[in-house]
């Protein structure tokens, strides 16, 4: 019996070491990375066609300018998603561009909270914005000549009127950055205040909830991608859909003449939130000197003209008005868009507690029909 014992905790131990030396060498395979600087950049899906162009001219330049090589891995992820992988130590970029910056106070006060620092992980000094695409109401051009819409209020005023078959969607808030800030927009709007006065007092506010149910019960769709709910619009027709919540570059892939009809952007008169796409070099311990500096480098490299004038084809804005917009694109005749809009930008609130709270807020609000 002591021998068959003794025999088990051979084969075990053999198992284990066999075990160990394979997922050892497995893991070097994977994770043993390339000699040179790593910089990790974490950004949000919805600009991906410009940040696969970017890599690849960024990478040109570099060979060319510095003779250290450099490993630049670039990974999109949704903004809630890339938040709750940094908290749970999943992934750990030296640059962090979510979709907007509303995210940032929810980074920032859940990694306070966490880590009980004193400084947040995105410094004010630390992010840049470049790009970006307000949320805009998308419908089509008819219907639009009919109910002349201007904002949010006028939606709302057509919502409650019983006689008119209205069918509106956005996203999910629980799950897509478009959402969120279309919450973020209609919660401003029933309080008559201003992104970054809203408190956690206006989303108990009975009046503010019974305002936006009343147009939230109109809804038919809440799904995760933007982008599909741009494309199911444009394939069901005015029939399937009337008003979309959407980034403005998302009209650019589904404006079009056919016999369904042409849909439109109108920009809100109450203002807008910009989906900016911060680009947020992290105060983190991860983080070596030199990768600040090659980050920094790309950071620079990003804000060259040529390189803003490249996001342009994508339906992007540039917050640098010295590059005059492209008319071809920008072009109501052609793309359904505006090239100037009057839209002022809405700023996030500045309590992150309020706005981790806005998903609920939406739940309590949403259409169960």
């Amino acid at each position: 019996m002591n021998r068959k014992i003794k025999n088990l905790q051979s084969i075990l131990l053999f198992s284990i070491l066999i075990g160990f030396f394979i997922g050892y060498t497995t893991a070097n395979i994977i994770f043993n990375k390339e000699e040179g600087i790593h910089i990790t950049i974490i950004y949000g899906s919805e600009k991906a066609s410009w940040m696969t162009l970017v890599y690849n001219n960024f990478m040109k330049y570099w060979n060319e300018n510095y003779e250290e090589k450099l490993v630049l891995e670039m990974l999109p992820y949704g903004s809630i998603d890339s938040i709750i992988s940094i908290l749970n130590g999943e992934i750990y970029p030296t640059i962090w561009s979510p979709a907007s910056s509303l995210w940032i106070p929810i980074l920032n006060s859940k990694w306070k909270q966490l880590t009980k620092s004193e400084d947040p992980i995105v410094l004010e000094n630390e992010s840049i914005r470049i790009i970006y695409s307000p949320i805009v109401l998308a419908t089509w051009e008819q219907f639009n000549n009919i109910y002349n819409i201007r904002g949010i209020r006028d939606l709302h005023d057509l919502c409650k009127n019983q006689t008119l078959d209205i069918k509106i969607a956005h996203t999910d808030p629980t799950l897509s950055n478009s959402g969120f800030m279309s919450m973020v927009m209609l919660i401003s709007v029933a309080a008559n205040k201003s992104t970054d006065e809203l408190t956690i007092n206006d989303l108990s506010n009975e009046i503010i909830q019974q305002w936006v149910k009343e147009l939230q019960s109109r809804a038919v769709l809440y799904g995760k991608s933007t982008g599909f709910l741009a494309r199911y619009m444009a394939n069901g027709g005015p029939n399937s859909l009337t008003v979309a919540f959407l980034y403005e570059n998302c009209i650019l892939d589904i404006s079009s003449n056919t016999e369904k009809g042409k849909i439109i952007a109108i920009y809100p008169e109450e203002g807008s939130v910009f989906s900016d796409h911060p680009f947020c070099l992290l105060n983190a311990d991860w983080i070596t000197p030199k990768q600040r500096w090659a980050a920094n480098i790309l950071l620079n490299y990003l804000n060259l003209t040529e390189s803003k004038i490249s996001a342009m084809k994508y339906g992007f804005r540039l917050f640098d008005t010295s590059i005059q917009l492209d008319p071809q694109i920008f072009n109501y005749e052609k793309n359904g868009l505006s090239i100037n809009f009057s839209s002022p930008e809405l700023k996030p609130p500045k309590d992150g507690e309020t706005l981790i709270k806005i998903p609920d807020f939406w739940l309590l609000c949403k259409n169960n029909a």
